[in-house]
Order: C-alpha cells, then sequence, then structure tokens
C-alpha cells in the first residue's frame, strides 16, 4: 500500500490537513501523525502529516499532489514541505514549496507509480 507523509511545521501541517480533508478522494486517508512525547515536554509534537493513497496510489497521488500546490499558492508566507512517497522497498523523496514547478513534481510522481 502507498503512503505519502508531508512534514513541515506544525501549523502548516493542520492547515495543510484540513485543506486535503476537503478532496473527496482523500477523505478519510489523511491523518498527523504526532512524534513522541521526550521527556520535559507538555505535549507531543506533529511527525508529520500522512496520507493513505492505497494499492493503485496514482489517481489519489495526483489529486493529492494538485491540492498541495493549490494550497500552497494561496499561502502568503513561505512554505516549505518534504514529501516522502513510500510503497514496499519503493521510495522518493520531493521538496516543495510555494515556487516548486507542478508538472516537475507531477512527473516525479508518475515515475513513481510506474517503476
Amino acid at each position: 500500500m502507498t503512503e505519502a507523509a508531508l512534514t513541515g511545521t506544525d501549523d502548516d501541517l493542520r492547515e495543510l490537513a484540513t485543506w486535503l480533508r476537503d478532496e473527496d478522494e482523500l477523505r478519510g486517508r489523511v491523518r498527523l501523525r504526532d512524534a513522541p512525547i521526550r521527556e520535559g515536554e507538555m505535549g507531543a509534537a506533529i511527525d508529520a502529516l500522512t496520507i493513505a493513497l492505497g494499492g493503485g496510489g496514482a489517481g489519489a497521488g495526483a489529486v493529492m499532489i494538485r491540492s498541495v500546490f493549490t494550497y500552497l499558492s494561496t499561502r502568503r508566507k513561505a512554505v516549505v514541505l518534504d514529501l516522502d512517497l513510500k510503497d514496499g522497498d519503493k521510495h522518493v523523496k520531493v521538496k516543495l514549496t510555494n515556487d516548486s514547478n507542478v508538472d516537475e513534481v507531477l512527473a516525479q510522481v508518475d515515475k513513481f507509480f510506474d517503476k
């Protein structure tokens, strides 16, 4: 099963999780994963935003990428997210920013699903 994990600031991940949950294709697949609470901390920070893309994740993967880029285009401040796609032994990492090229990222994601 393919899983996407996005890392960034806690605020950006919370906002993005809310954004992605509005996508029909992703509804019920988006989760915020807490980091382990360390000694002396009051609560957990967010470790990652995860999206279960399923066995045929190409369609949901494209929806996710387009939605993330739409989200990034609405942000006034600079946002940096790291996307990590995993499916068994397949793995790809991509840095996403407000200035990233959506077509280049989609090509990398398509290549991942074609392997």
